[in-house]
């Protein structure tokens, strides 16, 4: 019986001894210069797809609008909508769509939306070099609410951007950085 165990622990072993990282010395200092390039830039991001966090009575009601047009309630495809997040030195501009719930009154406007401009407050970025991907996040406040926003940038075609707000549901975005102008 020893012996088995002995066997099966040399096994494990040399099982998770030949996993080796994909990661090369090449894509760190990739993401180092990436790094660099965003410090002493503006960050243009640029949403390719929401992924809204919901109620089951909410997907329900989105599933049901959304599944003609090849959409769900957990992706919702923004190509070609021009949907944006640009990060100056000192401030933020929201132009994005929202979808999901307000816990909160959002007065008599049909905007439901993210757009605004706000300045940048408790700003941090670092690499998370075990999770392979550049953290910036920042606290932005708008007329009614605070957003928590996280942008983690995997490489320039790989961003994700995550949005807590004190009123309304989470909400993620998948998108890519761009270096085009944005108005």
């Amino acid at each position: 019986m020893k012996q088995v165990k002995y066997v099966m622990f040399i096994a494990l072993a040399l099982l998770l001894s030949s996993c080796k990282s994909s990661f090369t010395e090449a894509d760190r200092l990739q993401l180092v210069q990436l790094y660099e390039q965003i410090s002493s830039n503006e960050i243009h991001f640029k949403a390719d797809a929401a992924l809204p966090f919901n109620s089951q009575a909410v997907n329900n009601a989105i599933n049901d609008i959304l599944i003609r047009n090849g959409n769900s309630s957990s992706r919702i495809n923004l190509i070609g909508d021009n949907y944006t997040l640009k990060i100056g030195e000192k401030t933020a501009q929201f132009y994005l769509p929202f979808y999901g719930e307000r816990r909160v009154g959002g007065g008599y406007n049909n905007d439901n939306s993210y757009t605004f401009t706000s300045s940048l407050q408790n700003v941090t970025s670092s690499i998370n070099q075990k999770k392979r991907y550049i953290s910036y996040s920042f606290t932005a406040k708008n007329n009614t609410e605070t957003l928590q926003v996280e942008l983690k940038i995997y490489s320039q075609e790989t961003a994700q951007l995550i949005i807590n707000s004190s009123q309304r549901s989470y909400m993620k975005y998948d998108g890519h950085l761009s270096n085009e102008p944005i108005e």
